[in-house]
């Protein structure tokens, strides 16, 4: 073909494999059947690694809410329960002395 930089002679893939005697030799069944359980039991434990994560995140995901309904419940319990504490006399006086932040609380 006139390329002379391609200097030893080509040859064709199929024959480079099948020339080779360990290319040449098929697996035996029982090995081919091995490495086809070893494939399964690897995707199986990976599969139960990943559905393990998932339950894992949706377990956290429960506890966060649960634990932010809890909180927002306390809130509210405490702040009804300053308000009841509160005398109606003293309540411009402590309302007046209270900062932004108690306010809101009182205000949830």
């Amino acid at each position: 073909s006139g390329r002379s930089w391609k200097v030893r002679p080509q040859k064709r893939a199929s024959s480079l494999v099948t020339k080779n005697s360990s290319n040449n030799r098929s697996k035996s069944w029982d090995a081919k059947q091995k490495a086809r359980m070893l494939n399964k039991e690897i995707k199986s434990a990976q599969a139960d690694m990943r559905q393990a994560r998932i339950e894992e995140k949706r377990e956290k995901r429960e506890r966060r809410l649960e634990n932010e309904r809890r909180r927002m419940e306390n809130e509210y319990n405490n702040a009804k329960r300053s308000m009841q504490t509160l005398n109606s006399k003293r309540l411009g006086n402590t309302m007046r002395s209270m900062n932004k932040k108690q306010l809101r609380q009182i205000k949830k």
